[in-house]
């Protein structure tokens, strides 16, 4: 295969990225690369403070973070210093965490906005209590205060989001030499990483097991006594976990191997891509930085609060009441790829649109209903008007770059996706369009329909 570096400059920063392609035929089946060590990918189990992170207790997303903060820190110091010096720099810059607040207001109308802004507070508290107040006090000969900052955690956070791979059990998330150079294509990758598979079935059984016996036994006191109980369980565990630790020594390097193989095949000269799973533009955007500029997964959400507003929020609250629908904890409904529409919400209209003397509860296709629907459907399209066009755009044409046809008119970067502000073009004119083709099918043919 060939490694080959795009450059660009995307988000007004200099920018580069690669792609992978073939040079000669590919079968199904054909190995890509033969190995990549566990112990080669960087995690936190791997890194140079892994027992520091083990004593701190802290995993997940979070000490995967922390590790590659701490390794970008060492320069040349770090097992990883080749591998750091061909990812970004300053990190993954189109992520929409990095973007301005002008290039976030081509966000506004998405659900995405406000999962950005939500992150930006979580990384700043998770940087303060973990690493400020937490790390560089009970652990300052490996985090000196002052050393780590803020905008490298958000960078590691990044090249975290955008390129980690779930590598086992042992080792949890890692970012993987090698793996991370192939492009995501969703339903159309040409190759799989393989073999981050555990053998834990035995122990998830036997743990299973142990929590139903539990939750029997937990069901027979009272309220008080669970309480209790939940917390001298919890006593003990930590305490286990802690004698555990002193059992354990230092941490030894993780064992095994992942391998890449072509799971479609491929020509001579073809990208080879990966897939990141069937995910929408907006996880895309969020997660790795990019939209694709066709994508099959669009949806739209729309808020409780926004249905509250048309019909009335006691209507709305105790419709779902009745019905058992959760919209405390579920503050949204959903509209499909397909433009259908939640069945909760429809249930919850028709229940709030029913008489005080009627029996059954209104079908979709009475004119209470269709005329709430249709509201609540334009306001949530209106959200998008008048925000993030660029000069001379209509709201709701097609981004810059794409005409009707689905042809490019303009170099996109490797992989074929769109990223910066034209991705978020993409992404408002994908969910305008479902909007609308939600109201032609559900809000009758025949009914007067204003433009959206």
């Amino acid at each position: 295969m060939d490694i080959t570096t795009h450059a660009d400059g995307t988000m007004g920063i200099d920018r580069y990225h690669y792609a992978v392609y073939a040079k000669r035929n590919l079968a199904v089946d054909t190995p890509v690369v033969t190995a990549i060590p566990k112990a080669a990918c960087l995690s936190a189990r791997t890194c140079s403070v892994a027992e520091t992170l083990r004593e701190a207790r802290l995993g997940g997303g979070l000490a995967l973070n922390i590790a590659i903060m701490h390794e970008r820190s060492l320069g040349e110091g770090s097992r990883w210093a080749g591998y750091f010096a061909v990812l970004p720099a300053r990190g993954e810059r189109t992520l929409p965490m990095f973007w301005t607040s002008a290039q976030l207001e081509h966000l506004r109308g998405t659900d995405l906005l406000r999962h950005v802004t939500e992150d930006a507070e979580s990384m700043r508290l998770d940087f303060g209590e973990n690493v400020v107040d937490g790390l560089c006090v009970t652990h300052p000969a490996s985090f000196p205060p002052g050393k780590h900052t803020l905008e490298a955690y958000m960078e590691a956070a990044s090249l975290a989001a955008s390129r980690a791979f779930f590598i086992g059990e042992e080792c949890g998330e890692a970012l993987v030499p090698w793996a991370d150079m192939f492009n995501h294509k969703t339903d159309g990758e040409h190759v799989h990483v393989l073999g981050a598979d555990d053998d834990d079935d035995d122990d998830d059984d036997d743990e299973e097991e142990g929590e139903s016996e539990e939750e029997e036994s937990e069901e027979e006191e009272s309220e008080e006594e669970n309480e209790q109980n939940e917390q001298n369980e919890q006593n003990e565990q930590n305490e286990e976990e802690e004698e555990e630790e002193e059992k354990e020594g230092p941490i030894e390097p993780p064992t095994g191997s992942l391998v890449i193989h072509a799971c479609a095949p491929a020509e001579k000269g073809d990208e080879l891509f990966n897939t990141f799973g069937q995910q929408n533009n907006a996880s895309l955007l969020h997660k790795y930085g990019f939209c694709e500029l066709r994508n099959a997964y669009t949806n739209v959400c729309v808020d409780v609060a926004l249905v509250e507003d048309v019909v009335g929020g006691t209507k709305v609250r105790d419709a779902a009441a009745e019905l058992g629908v959760d919209v405390a904890d579920d503050e949204y409904f959903e509209i499909e790829p397909d433009g259908t529409i939640e069945e909760a919400l429809l249930a919850v209209l028709g229940r709030a649109h029913r008489g005080e003397d009627e029996e059954d509860d209104p079908t979709t296709e009475s004119p209470d209903v269709q005329a709430s629907l249709r509201t609540i459907l334009e306001r949530r399209a209106a959200m998008y008007v008048g925000k993030g066009k660029g000069k001379g755009e209509e709201s709701g044409a097609f981004p810059r770059g794409i005409d009707d046809g689905g042809s490019v008119r303009y170099a996109v970067p490797a992989g074929g996706g769109a990223v910066g502000v034209d991705a978020a073009r993409v992404l408002r004119d994908a969910e305008l369009g479902l909007l609308r083709l939600a109201i032609e099918r559900n809000c009758g043919v025949g009914n007067k329909r204003r433009r959206v």
